[in-house]
């Protein structure tokens, strides 16, 4: 079996940029920070424009097009409520549509652009300046701040965090968007930080215990957090960086980390895991209806994550058993819920528990009953009246299509009551599905993450 340092050497390989891709990158950089100040200049405004984000950390992943330019403007009224309100991205985008450059209006704390750019995705983000110790306008505030405190701090760490990022990519928990519900870039590079390196922070990973870890990298604290990973941001002391992360992507970078300290392999840096193909299946739900378009993707995921709590809910009020629930959006085509239970079928009746005999709504049970003829008793039981009726609801079907229609209202709901309804319970059946949607729901129904292999022999 090869040794954990083997494995992370060859995974830098995986992680270090060419020099050829560095240089494009550093010269769309250098292009549109330009251009963009030009256009600030032109239009009367004062503004800083600087590169943000991972690009100026230098703790890209080769392959990424995603670059951050941020506007920082001066904290005064005029430029607060021109961010608020857009006006200040709407001029922009009208100044880079003359110039024919392609762009996006997206929507956050407040709008910014997103612009298609020699092949690169550009964010074009306004923020108000903000020194140590200020309270910040808007969220996007404190990301210049971010860039000067990681500056010095990360030097020599760049690759460690690019391993982060990449095993994190790996194991399906690095972003902190609605969608993932994990770990963001910046939260990454804190956590290098504070550990010393990759493997520090692996090695520490595989001891953490949910609602038990903070982490702070400053004197700052006093604040609490309820969260299952607390990590103190050194820029604004009652700001928890990993607000974000949820219970299972905490756990599923611990279960990683402990898999790979015990059994080191390539599995967990390199995305060449096949789509399995389970030879045990159980019955799975498949919801599924198109895509809502022109809506911002936290939005989608946020009415899908509550869609399904609520599903979830509901087939357990309906007597269903609820294994397990997944959510995708396979190639931004289809909105995606799908269930796993342990039976499709419920039998025809079920037991009704009422109140206790003593009790005063012991007679209105009774009352509703007694003079039924489709119940069987009312009958006392354990110091309680009980009957046993048909049941509402029987197939799984029955009771998601009820749950959809009892959610309220939102494009995603309204998208899948449009859509199909398929249970599947075999392998087979996959084959019903659209092919954008099937190997989504072949991972599904293995359950098991692709990184939990068998050790290699040795």
């Amino acid at each position: 079996m090869a040794r954990v340092e083997d494995v992370v050497e060859e995974a830098l390989r995986l992680v270090k940029p060419s020099q050829e891709e560095v240089n494009a990158v550093n010269e769309v950089a250098k292009a549109i920070t330009e251009m963009l100040s030009g256009e600030v200049r032109s239009l009367g405004l004062e503004g800083e424009v600087t590169l943000q984000g991972s690009v100026a950390h230098n703790t890209w992943l080769p392959g990424d097009r995603d670059i951050d330019v941020f506007i920082i403007l001066p904290r005064n009224e005029r430029y607060i409520g021109m961010v608020k309100s857009g006006e200040l991205i709407r001029e922009l985008a009208n100044a880079l549509s003359r110039r024919g450059i392609n762009w996006v209006m997206n929507y956050a704390q407040h709008p910014y652009l997103t612009l298609a750019y020699n092949g690169f995705n550009v964010d074009v983000v306004p923020c108000i300046r903000m020194s140590m110790g200020e309270k910040p306008i808007t969220a996007a505030d404190r990301s210049p701040l971010h860039t000067l405190y990681l500056r010095d701090r990360l030097r020599g760490l760049e690759d460690d965090v690019r391993l982060l990022k990449l095993m994190m990519k790996r194991i399906g928990v690095y972003g902190a968007e609605v969608k993932v519900q994990g770990f963001s870039g910046y939260l990454a590079e804190l956590l290098t930080i504070a550990y010393g390196g990759f493997l520090n922070v692996v090695k520490a990973a595989s001891g953490w215990v949910p609602f038990r870890v903070r982490i702070s990298l400053t004197a700052h604290g006093g604040v609490r957090f309820n969260a299952p990973l607390v990590v103190i941001d050194p820029i604004d002391p009652n700001r928890n960086v990993a607000a974000a992360v949820s219970l299972d992507s905490m756990a599923t970078f611990i279960a990683a980390s402990r898999r790979l300290l015990k059994y080191p392999s390539m599995v967990f840096f390199r995305d060449v895991a096949p789509v399995p193909r389970p030879s045990v299946t159980a019955p799975t739900l498949v919801i599924y209806g198109d895509y809502p378009r022109g809506y911002v993707e936290d939005i989608v995921w946020g009415q899908l994550r509550s869609i399904a709590s609520s599903i979830w809910n509901i087939v357990k009020r309906d007597g269903f058993k609820p294994v397990d629930i997944g959510l995708y959006t396979p190639q931004d085509r289809y909105v995606v819920i799908m269930i796993t239970v342990e039976e499709a079928e419920l039998p025809p009746l079920e037991e009704h528990v009422g109140p206790p005999v003593w009790t005063e709504e012991s007679d209105v049970f009774i009352s509703k009953y007694i003079d039924s003829g489709d119940v069987i008793g009312p009958f006392i039981r354990g110091g309680r009246w009980v009957v046993i009726r048909a049941r509402r609801v029987r197939s799984i079907k029955d009771s998601v299509l009820r749950g959809l229609k009892a959610v309220g209202s939102g494009v995603v709901r309204d998208s899948l009551l449009r859509g199909e309804v398929k249970l599947i319970s075999s392998v087979a059946q996959v084959s019903e599905l659209p092919p954008e949607i099937r190997d989504s729901a072949l991972v599904f129904m293995s359950k098991r993450p692709s990184w939990l292999t068998k050790p290699e022999p040795g």
